[in-house]
């Protein structure tokens, strides 16, 4: 049975403000009282600040007791934020351009691959590897790959059911094979230089500098489950960040 589909309330509400503050011209940058923008929409003055209180946390507004809600429209105006956005496709449609993805490799390696994660200590003697190339307006803008140590599966992997189109849909698989509900990761930055497989599949020249991204994912029960390796495109891709300094 499909599983219903259901947004909260305050989601919507957060996206119902957003539309307001992208219209509106309000005095003095604050956005009307919890009050008036609870009669405005038709909804609870307590789902209201549950949507405010998300909108102060992305950055979009600044909550001040004695003052109101402050406007930024300087962080609606921001693409690729990494703080919000997880899956490419959203990533890169963000940025403004048509995406799609495709995996290019899936395959049981009896040793980890020559990428540059700086992988734990691990005692595997097999380890499945998963490669999606992620496309913007048609031209190769993300490499992303995917190693899940044999150690970390608790039924023998269906290789045929992994999904390559959605993030989601990716962790829902993990959860399902290692039987752990998959937690948090811990995410590195690594300054490289471009080599001769990155080169041919993200068409860039060789020994260009860039950034790689190195994950770890781990389950509730602190297991690790899975550790990618991703690479963007400099010229296509322009990851950014809003941090509040509250």
């Amino acid at each position: 049975m499909a599983r219903i589909k259901y947004t909260p309330l305050y989601l919507e509400a957060k996206t119902e403000l957003i539309k307001m503050i992208k219209k509106g011209d309000f005095k003095d940058n604050r956005l009307p009282p919890e009050e008036e923008l609870s009669e405005r929409l038709g909804i609870s003055r307590s789902t209201i600040r549950e949507a405010l209180i998300t909108l102060d946390r992305e950055g979009i507004i600044t909550k001040k007791q004695g003052i109101g809600s402050l406007i930024h429209k300087s962080t609606l105006t921001t693409k690729m934020r990494i703080d919000l956005v997880q899956d490419f496709i959203k990533l890169l449609e963000n940025g403004g351009y048509k995406a799609s993805v495709k995996r290019i490799n899936s395959t049981w390696l009896d040793e980890i691959p020559q990428v540059e994660i700086k992988m734990p200590p691990l005692k595997d003697k097999k380890y499945f590897l998963n490669e999606f190339l992620y496309l913007a307006d048609y031209q190769p803008a993300i490499l992303a790959t995917n190693i899940i140590p044999e150690s970390s599966l608790a039924i023998p992997l269906q290789t045929k059911e992994i999904p390559f189109n959605s993030f989601k849909g990716f962790f829902d698989f993990l959860s399902k094979y290692t039987n752990e509900e998959v937690s948090h990761s811990i995410t590195r930055f690594i300054p490289s230089k471009v080599d001769t497989k990155i080169s041919r599949i993200l068409e860039i020249k060789e020994n260009e500098p860039i950034i790689k991204r190195e994950e770890f994912y781990y389950g509730i029960f602190d297991k690790l489950i899975c550790c990618s390796e991703i690479v963007f495109h400099p010229g296509l891709v322009d990851l950014t960040i809003v941090r509040k300094l509250d």
